[in-house]
């Protein structure tokens, strides 16, 4: 009788080892799929994650370039001759002869004249007579005009032969300067996919911002003469923006003049307006389509620059402007803008490394996933002698 019950107990007693795998295997099903629920979720999270912060980096860096090209007096665009020469200016003009910077990898995709308060470095406190003082008003002397503009430039502004700098007196009378504004698109890495540069930006291509001012731009305030990439004032009223800088008016410079070509690159220094651009790389879709009728490219790749997949003169589709056509600054002209960020390297960094060592090794649709294209036009509300209508 004993053995017997201690039989039905040790039988009814834990589990078999088909029910232990069973359950073994029920759990492990639903940890997966709670796993791939989770991992999903997170990535989900990342890739929305970096497309709104990307998303947000590229609304205020479009921002910034609309109010700097709203004050535009002039924007360089392909028509020097009535009818179009197929070059863009800001090439002919300000790049290939070394006006401006030549980065390497980077192509000037628009270029504008806007009209700048002489910096305050510039002027001088009034003394009681009237004449200019010795100390540097702040800006508030300036504005309720105590303050005043000397009558003689800096020493270090070159002088004719009279011993007189005629863009001085200019300066003086119109209370501003003209400063040349020039966005180009630059790629943080080479077509190894190597990064270019010392320090690697996200994204592979960013858009740098160079601005060229009349006076040296070392010091807060500075007033200290000429830069050397800045040789004359434009004169909207003669030669015009587009003929800057004109041979008549280099002539006129006591000094001779060195051809700022030989300078390279030891300009203005370019400021990163944002990184995150997207610049296709070889062998993928990468020039920009052709501009509406009446508007013109503001630029495009020089011949010499590095950037695989474009030819002279064509754009990458990352960053683009069409400028309307006009022949000088007494017409209107509105700009159309054009810039495509990405939000691969920040939501997918595989696949961004992948498409960097080599694009044909990803699929297009994988890659448009995560583009950002943004495009505005603006209008130019700067006007130099703009006749009624």
């Amino acid at each position: 009788m004993f053995k017997v019950f201690r039989r039905r107990v040790y039988q009814s007693a834990g589990f078999t080892l088909i029910e232990l795998l069973v359950s073994l295997l029920v759990a492990s099903i639903f940890l997966l799929a709670t796993a791939m629920i989770v991992i999903e979720t997170m990535r989900l999270d990342r890739e929305e994650t970096g497309r709104t912060q990307v998303q947000a980096e590229l609304t205020q860096a479009m921002e910034s370039i609309q109010q700097d090209l709203a004050e535009a007096l002039y924007i360089y665009n392909d028509t020097e001759q009535p009818s179009g020469d197929g070059i863009p200016d800001v090439i002919q003009r300000l790049y290939t002869p070394g006006w401006i910077r030549r980065p390497d990898d980077a192509i000037p995709v628009v270029a504008f004249w806007k009209l700048e308060p002489i910096p305050q470095g510039c002027y001088r406190t009034r003394r009681e007579d009237g004449t200019p003082g010795d100390q540097i008003p702040n800006l508030q002397q300036i504005r309720e005009g105590r303050a005043i503009l000397p009558v003689q430039p800096p020493p270090e502004f070159p002088r004719d032969q009279n011993g007189r700098n005629a863009d001085w007196d200019t300066l003086v009378s119109r209370r501003g300067i003209y400063t040349l504004v020039v966005y180009y698109l630059r790629r943080n890495y080479n077509n190894a996919g190597n990064p270019t540069g010392r320090t690697p930006w996200e994204g592979n291509a960013r858009i740098d911002r160079f601005e060229l001012q009349p006076f040296n731009t070392e010091g807060q305030n500075n007033c200290a003469g000429r830069s050397p990439f800045f040789r004359v004032d434009p004169d909207p009223f003669q030669e015009g923006f587009l003929a800057w800088p004109s041979q008549q008016a280099l002539q006129r410079l006591q000094e001779p003049q060195q051809p700022i070509a030989e300078a390279g690159n030891r300009g203005p220094r370019l400021t990163t307006l944002v990184s995150n651009i997207f610049s296709s790389r070889e062998g993928s879709p990468q020039v920009a389509p052709a501009c509406p009728q009446g508007y013109a490219f503001g630029g495009g790749r020089p011949n010499g620059v590095t950037f695989p997949g474009l030819g002279d003169n064509e754009n990458d589709v990352g960053f683009f402007v069409c400028v309307r056509q006009s022949v000088g600054a007494d017409r209107p002209q509105d700009v159309i803008i054009n810039i495509t960020a990405t939000a691969m390297e920040r939501a997918n960094p595989g696949l961004f490394r992948r498409y960097i060592r080599n694009a044909t090794s990803v699929d297009i649709s994988e890659v448009s996933r995560y583009l950002l294209p943004m495009q505005t036009r603006v209008l130019a509300r700067g006007v130099i002698n703009r006749q009624l209508s």
